[in-house]
């Protein structure tokens, strides 16, 4: 028993300093985005977040613009969520360089309170956070076409930070064409993907919902040209139990096929 306990640790000490050695030349870190809200994109971030600091990485994050965070809400928004999942001693400001009160477009909830968000600013930031970390985990706001500056949406974001992106999308009715216009967005301004992450958003339940998500499911990984992942499980109540549905999915096969292919993604681009 002593012996297979020993070789145990011996071989997570060998995996995390592969996963060390591998996500170095990663570019620091990748971009997650959604084809829409509310598809998921937190929990996802959250999970690989806390996935690859279990591997023996440090690991920082951001969500660089928010908004529907209430005042004195932070430790319940998104980037609150993140900073608290991975134990970040970074500053709110870092983490979340951008947030807003009212849950609109960042364009105009910026307008609305006479403010302008700055991607030049959102980038200084992340290099400064990234020389800190191994690996940085930055998750979007909306989807790659939601505006954040007149001449800039999230998709203008991306190509400032330089990083590789997974999408996360719907699993079920909807999901084939939300997901195919996102990758097809990204594609036409080169920018690299390393998955489609499909998620339940809804309960499972009707013979009708397993064929709809079979069908979404099945379609796009023959169309997307990249892989897909999932679709991870419906997880009720999560807003209320985010932390305990982050520490199953970090623990998941999804999260861990996940990291792996963005370690793939890591040693293509040295």
């Amino acid at each position: 028993m002593e012996l297979r306990q020993q070789t145990s640790v011996s071989q997570e000490c060998s995996e995390a300093i592969r996963y060390r050695h591998k996500l170095f030349h990663m570019n620091h870190g990748v971009f997650i985005t959604g084809t829409d809200t509310g598809v998921g994109k937190t929990v996802v971030t959250a999970a690989l977040a806390l996935h690859l600091k279990r591997r023996g990485l440090t690991v920082g994050v951001m969500k660089p613009i928010e908004t529907g965070v209430s005042a004195g809400g932070e430790a319940r928004s998104d980037a609150g969520r993140l900073r608290s999942i991975v134990e970040s001693e970074e500053t709110w400001g870092a983490i979340c360089p951008y947030s807003f009160e009212l849950p609109v477009a960042p364009l105009t909830a910026a307008q609305l309170t006479g403010l302008s968000i700055n991607p030049g600013t959102i980038s200084k930031i992340y290099r400064l956070l990234s020389r800190r970390y191994e690996c940085m985990v930055v998750e979007g706001v909306g989807g790659v076409q939601v505006p954040i500056t007149r001449s800039d949406n999230v998709l203008s974001l991306i190509k400032h930070l330089r990083l590789p992106v997974i999408v996360v999308g719907r699993s079920g009715l909807g999901g084939i064409n939300h997901a195919l216009l996102t990758v097809e967005a990204l594609r036409r301004q080169k920018i690299r993907m390393i998955a489609l992450v499909l998620n339940r958003t809804h309960p499972v339940r009707s013979v009708l919902a397993r064929v709809q998500e079979r069908s979404t499911v099945e379609i796009l990984r023959k169309q997307s040209g990249i892989p897909v992942i999932g679709p991870l499980p419906y997880e009720p109540g999560l807003q209320s139990r985010f932390r305990p549905a982050v520490l199953h999915l970090a623990r998941s096969a999804a999260v861990k096929n996940l990291a792996k292919l963005a370690m793939r993604s890591a040693r293509q681009n040295r």
